[in-house]
Formats: C-alpha cells, sequence, structure tokens
C-alpha cells in the first residue's frame, strides 16, 4: 500500500469515528428568551423604531404634530362645556390645570395602549422573516407616545403657574411619569401579545378606550361621585396615578390616598404579569401572527 492511500485510509477510519461519535445533542425550545440585559443591549433597536413610529403616525397629516396640541384641547373644551359648565363641578383649585392635569395621563395612556397594541401586528414582516428582538416594537410604541405627555403636561404647568396653583412638588413628576410608564406598558405588553392570536383586541380598543375615559377621574373630582361609583373609579390604577400627579402639579390639592395605594399595589403587579405573559408568548409570535 502506498502512502496515499495509507493516508486515505486514516481519512476514512477518522472521519467514520466522528460519525459515531457518542455524543447526543438535544434541543429544546425555549419558554422564554428575554432578559433584563437583552432590553439594555437593543436599545439601538428601541430608538430607531420609536423615530419611525412617530414620524408614521403623522406622515402625509394635514397638521401633523400639532395634533399633539389640538386633541388635548379639544378634550378640553368638551369637559368645559360637560363638567364646569352643565354639571357645575366645583373645586378647591382653578379647573384648566386640574383637567390638564388628567388628560396628560390619559393622553399618553391612550395613544401607548392605540399603537402599542397593534406594534406586533403591523410588523409582520419584520416578525416572520428577521430575528430582530420582538419586545422592541410595543416599547418603541410607548416611547413614541411619549410627546403627547410631554406636551399636555406642559400645558398642565404654564397653567397652574399662570393661576397662582403650581406646587414646589412638580419636582417629583418624573417619578410619576416612572409609574406610568411601568403601568402602560405592563398594559401594552398584555394587549399587543394578545393581539398577535386574537385580532378581536384591535377592534375592541377604541371602544375600551372610549369606556375607560370615564372610568378615570380625567375630568372631574372623585368627590363629586357617589359611594359605589367612588369605588369602582379607584379599582382603576390610572386613577392613583392621576391623583398623584395633581398632588405633585396643583398646590393646595388633597388627593384621594386609597386610589394612590391601590395603584401603587398594581402597578407592579401588571408589570411583572405584562412582562411574563409577553415573554412566553413571544417564542411562538413568528408562527401564530
Amino acid at each position: 500500500m502506498n502512502p496515499l492511500e495509507v493516508r486515505q485510509s486514516k481519512l476514512s477510519n477518522g472521519s467514520q469515528q466522528e460519525l459515531e461519535s457518542p455524543t447526543v445533542r438535544i434541543v429544546r425550545p425555549v419558554k422564554r428568551r428575554l432578559t433584563l440585559f437583552g432590553l439594555y443591549r437593543d436599545r439601538s433597536v428601541v430608538r430607531v423604531l420609536a423615530a419611525r413610529d412617530f414620524k408614521v403616525k403623522y406622515k402625509q397629516s394635514l397638521l401633523g404634530p400639532l395634533w399633539l396640541v389640538f386633541q388635548p384641547l379639544a378634550l378640553l373644551g368638551a369637559f368645559l362645556v360637560a363638567f364646569r359648565g352643565l354639571a357645575d363641578v366645583q373645586l378647591g383649585v382653578s379647573y384648566i390645570p386640574f383637567a390638564l392635569v388628567g388628560l396628560s395621563v390619559w393622553a399618553f395612556f391612550q395613544a401607548s395602549m392605540t399603537i402599542g397594541t397593534a406594534s406586533v401586528i403591523s410588523n409582520i414582516t419584520l416578525i416572520r422573516f428577521t430575528p430582530c428582538p420582538r419586545w422592541a416594537f410595543p416599547v418603541a410604541a410607548i416611547i413614541a407616545s411619549l410627546p403627547a405627555y410631554g406636551v399636555t403636561v406642559i400645558g398642565a404647568l404654564t397653567a397652574a403657574a399662570v393661576t397662582g396653583s403650581l406646587s414646589a412638588r412638580a419636582l417629583l413628576l418624573p417619578a410619576g411619569l416612572l409609574w406610568l410608564f411601568l403601568l402602560t406598558a405592563g398594559a401594552v405588553a398584555i394587549t399587543s401579545s394578545f393581539s398577535v392570536r386574537y385580532r378581536d383586541a384591535l377592534s375592541a380598543m377604541p371602544f375600551l378606550l372610549q369606556v375607560g375615559l370615564f372610568l378615570a377621574p380625567v375630568g372631574y373630582p372623585l368627590d363629586a361621585l357617589g359611594d359605589t361609583v367612588r369605588a369602582v373609579v379607584g379599582l382603576n390604577p390610572l386613577t392613583g396615578v392621576i391623583e398623584a400627579c395633581r398632588w405633585m402639579i396643583l398646590a393646595g390639592y388633597k388627593p384621594s390616598f386609597e386610589p394612590i395605594g391601590i395603584s401603587l399595589l398594581l402597578t407592579p403587579v401588571v408589570a411583572v404579569y405584562g412582562w411574563r405573559f409577553f415573554s412566553r408568548r413571544e417564542t411562538t409570535m413568528a408562527d401564530e401572527i
């Protein structure tokens, strides 16, 4: 046997031994693959998606970003007619900054729920054919809704300063925004992942938001409600956030502490459950969408 034949024989024996290796690899599907480190690692993806969502929202719009000013002003006018003019709601503070604080919380929550619920569905191509992080879409939708909060809360601060009811506690507003962000993120995580399998969530969301506007004290005080209705409205986590933000901005405002306590208890529950629910559904979104 010449040297070439000996070498080929050794190679064939070696490859046969490799093929007959006793090592066995078992591949199992993971139940969750989202991590807190992944949120920081993929922050650039969130930044790009958030900028895109904000631009798309006002693309080919006549007023463009001016809708951020027009919408809260229109709701404020409706509240002035309904609650101040017809119902004659009495407050210990000026009504305009009172209503604008509630509108700032509601504007952010409404915009986030509207865009965030459809965030995964509206990116079907990216979900199916790219390994992009699925959680980036709802988070980007929430970040793209921050201007709705910023414009309205600036209006509330300005109105409170003009009427002489601005409190030094307004410096605590970043904590209030973080509280609102966590609550909204948990709710958006649930609805966005739920809408992947059941499209009814997209159809039901506008109706639920219309009803929710009156189940939160956006334009009226809790003291104007009866005991039963007040207890029901107090169970809404947004009620506690609105009451806390009014206490931060308006000097002399006396909040209801029960809704604040309920919201402080429910916010981490909603946030954690939303994280776990989305991370569980995230592994099968490409197949179910």
